[in-house]
């Protein structure tokens, strides 16, 4: 785990992360018009205070741009020598059944959209 304070994250990939393993990412405070670039998904987020957000640091490029005030970041990521010195079970890839794909087809939008937004109308399937 890391905690970052009022830094900007230019665009990387953590290479030291497994490309199995997500990063879990939490940000807190008071700032505004904070937006989070995952570059090779060609991704946007509203990055508002209180959006987590998981993805593989390793495989997706990424970035945090903030205009003013106050951040607080908590990132939860593996790494791979912590998996080796305490000799536990790597993490396997994600997977998704058909059902799970189709069950959300028709969400459009990330959370952050319909935190920022109000409700856009979706409607999921039971």
């Amino acid at each position: 785990m890391a905690v970052m304070c009022n830094r900007l994250s230019p665009y990387h990939r953590d290479p030291k992360c497994p490309p199995e393993g997500f990063d879990i990412l939490t940000s807190i405070r008071s700032y505004r018009q904070a937006m989070m670039h995952l570059i090779n998904l060609g991704i946007d987020i509203a990055y508002d205070p209180g959006v987590m957000v998981g993805y593989s640091g390793r495989l997706v490029r990424h970035g945090v741009w903030v205009d003013e005030g106050d951040r607080i970041v908590w990132a939860w990521f593996v790494r791979d020598s912590i998996h080796n010195y305490t000799r536990t079970p790597h993490p396997e890839y994600a997977k998704y059944s058909p059902l799970d794909l189709t069950m959300y087809e028709h969400v459009k939008y990330n959370q952050a959209d319909f935190v920022r937004y109000g409700t856009l109308g979706l409607t999921c399937p039971a």
